[in-house]
């Protein structure tokens, strides 16, 4: 995350909103986001739900995945493994138009 927030004019100047979502709860994700100075909103799946819906969700955590997703909604890429807390493939994504 701090890589991400380290890029952030970078994400500016490719007209991106970063978002990090976790199923740690709310106010596990606002601790991190204050200790970590990030400029862009953690999110809270407590539940799962949203990473059962990107096929993300491991037995006790999700997978550390990076969706870079257009404005009309569609995924345009996905960055698993290193790739997903590199900031520079994530930059990159962000910069591909979707077809």
């Amino acid at each position: 995350m701090s890589g991400l927030r380290d890029h952030k004019a970078q994400f500016d100047d490719s007209n991106a909103q970063v978002l990090g979502v976790s199923l740690d709860s709310l106010d596990a994700q606002t601790k991190f986001a204050e200790s970590l100075k990030l400029p862009f909103p953690l999110l809270s799946d407590q539940g799962g739900k949203a990473a059962k819906a990107y096929g993300v969700k491991g037995l006790l955590w999700a997978n550390r995945t990076t969706f870079v997703i257009d404005e009309t909604g569609k995924i345009i890429s996905i960055l698993e493994g290193k790739e997903a807390i590199d900031p520079a493939a994530t930059v990159l994504a962000c910069r591909v138009k979707s077809r």
